[in-house]
């Protein structure tokens, strides 16, 4: 006949899943450089896990931060247009 007692000693919950989480430290980014660029600006951007020439042609200031809309070629000759946080973005590096 079942009971309703609880059992003796500690009752222990399963273990919990591990939950691993990555963390991306980037630097604090200042939009003073970003909002003065004038449009079209020769940019590179974090694209697809790799930094990607393009251009900036325009820029929106949202809830989440600054917002640049950036126009890359994706390496098969294809002209993409995206939308990319400007921490996202920097200036290219000056030629020596």
């Amino acid at each position: 006949m079942p009971t309703t007692e609880t059992p003796p000693g500690p009752v222990l919950a399963p273990p919990a899943a591990e939950v691993v989480t990555e963390v991306i430290a980037r630097p604090v980014f200042d939009p003073r450089a970003f909002t003065r660029l004038e449009l079209p600006a020769h940019v590179s951007a974090w694209v697809r896990g790799a930094w990607c020439r393009g251009w900036l042609i325009g820029r929106v200031h949202c809830a989440d931060g600054w917002i640049g809309l950036v126009q890359y070629d994706d390496g098969t000759g294809r002209e993409i247009t995206t939308r990319i946080p400007a921490d996202l973005i920097t200036l290219p590096a000056s030629p020596r």
